[in-house]
């Protein structure tokens, strides 16, 4: 778990109003609210970031609980349209245990709310937990028992390579206006080049840091990553690609294609089995 960092004033402000609504409407549901990706990595947070956070109740919600728990995520909606503040109701014998397990849960994505399986409930969320956390409220992250699995993670990542990332890949090759846009740039260049890290490390990273490791590791496509990390973390500065945007499509599919065949070219994770941490 990382140390101790300085979130952002809406950040913050967010997490605040979360707890205390939930305090305030279901008292003594909330017994930790934690905080994933990228900001675990260095406090990291640009303008387009999400707030990622898991919750973690007392008990399973109930029907009346998720009614109430819609609304609350109605009215944060309402006090902060952005950024969006996206996550998950689980119980501390949730995270210490594998997420493939983890029933249907409560949920927001994008400021929709349901009850479901929902995208972040899987194996890379539960290691940056353990990993790069963060602590909003409850016991510490150090202190409580995350699940995680070396192998699993390493096969789960590649699962993803294979068929999401492969997918969204081919779709580029069809939708050549929208593959041609800044932020295709953006999300294919460092999405891909973050999973590609885990593999070929054994380490999470946020966005911004795979693609300044993707700079060392694969410099002929610099160009192409350094408008990824523009767009990112500067989307108000100058674009090399202002002239030809198909070029940056050409750019951003050639690395795709590249990363991932690196990624399912890597080898099995450097240990097995479960490591629970207590």
């Amino acid at each position: 778990m990382v140390g101790r960092v300085e979130l952002p004033d809406v950040v913050v402000a967010v997490c605040h109003g979360h707890a205390s609504l939930l305090d305030e409407q279901v008292p003594g549901l909330l017994d930790g609210l934690y905080l994933h990706g990228s900001l675990g990595f260095g406090g990291e947070f640009h303008g387009g970031s999400d707030i990622d956070f898991v919750a973690v109740t007392s008990r399973r919600p109930t029907a009346s609980d998720v009614e109430v728990l819609r609304g609350v995520h109605a009215e944060l909606a309402r006090r902060w349209p952005e950024p969006h503040y996206d996550g998950f109701y689980v119980t501390a014998a949730d995270l210490a245990g594998s997420p493939d397990v983890v029933p249907d849960v409560p949920g927001v994505l994008h400021q929709w709310f349901d009850v479901g399986t929902h995208s972040d409930v899987k194996r890379i969320t539960w290691r940056e937990l353990r990993d790069h956390g963060i602590t909003v409220r409850g016991t510490p992250l150090d202190d409580l028992a995350v699940w995680s699995d070396d192998a699993a993670l390493h096969e789960a990542t590649r699962q993803d390579l294979l068929t999401y990332w492969r997918s969204q890949l081919e779709a580029m090759e069809h939708h050549p206006r929208e593959a041609s846009l800044p932020q295709a740039a953006e999300w294919g260049a460092l999405g891909a080049a973050r999973l590609v890290h885990l593999l070929r490390t054994g380490r999470p990273t946020s966005k911004s840091g795979a693609g300044r490791w993707a700079l060392e590791a694969y410099p002929a496509h610099r160009e192409l990553l350094e408008e990824a990390l523009r767009v990112r973390e500067q989307p108000d500065a100058p674009t090399t690609y202002a002239a030809d945007p198909g070029r940056r499509r050409r750019d951003l599919v050639a690395f795709m294609t590249e990363v991932i065949d690196d990624g399912l070219a890597a080898g099995p994770a450097a240990t097995s089995g479960g490591e629970l941490r207590t």
